[in-house]
């Protein structure tokens, strides 16, 4: 009787430890609930290729060769995120033509905050402004 006593008592003790609270439980810390939705946008008769950098709020920046019009990036951010931002270049090597178009822009509850216009060069490129929007 003495030994299942002992045993129950372990078996007890084993349960309560294991059963502990703590943040290493396998439970993933929770992130940020997003708040903010912000859309990038490239519009415009360029056919030729154009490099963006924006930021993403996951990994910071994130750069992208975008080869065809129009296109898009929805981003959600977390609420602790004050500003976001945008740039790009047309892509030397895959020029368009000479006085074709491309308008950049960034939409914040589903209007335009900021935006860029641009007309391709003689050698088929141009640069965008950068475009920085801090959220209200």
């Amino acid at each position: 009787m003495k030994t299942i006593k002992t045993f129950f008592s372990i078996l007890l003790i084993a349960i309560t430890v294991s059963c502990s609270s703590d943040d290493g439980d396998g439970n993933p810390i929770p992130t940020p609930t997003p708040v903010k939705t912000a859309k990038f946008e490239i519009t415009g008769n360029f056919t030729g290729h154009i490099f963006v950098v924006y930021n993403n709020n996951v990994t910071g920046n994130t750069t992208e060769t975008v080869t065809s019009l129009p296109w898009s990036k929805t981003i959600e951010y977390p609420d602790n995120v004050m500003g976001i931002g945008i740039s790009g270049n047309a892509v030397m090597q895959n020029p368009g033509v000479a006085g074709q178009t491309a308008s950049l822009k960034i939409y914040y509850d589903n209007n335009v905050v900021r935006q860029s216009n641009k007309i391709a060069d003689v050698n088929g490129t141009f640069s965008f402004e950068s475009l920085a929007f801090v959220f209200p």
